[in-house]
């Protein structure tokens, strides 16, 4: 099973990444944490860094159900 992470700025979770006609990339944020979108790790670490934020990694389990 792969890593997931999610880029955190405050209490704000990165949930849309993307580029603007111009080539300047856009981040919509979310307050809720299940809104934010996954990442992997070079691309979470190059969103924090353009942003300020920290990369957090989430851990997955399997349940059973």
């Amino acid at each position: 099973m792969e890593s997931a992470y999610v880029v955190k700025l405050g209490n704000l979770y990165v949930c849309e990444v993307g580029n603007e006609v111009l080539g300047n990339p856009y981040y919509r944020m979310a307050s809720i944490a299940r809104e934010a979108r996954y990442l992997d790790y070079n691309k979470a670490k190059e969103t924090a860094e353009s942003i300020g934020g920290k990369v957090y990694k989430v851990v997955l389990k399997e349940v059973q159900s």
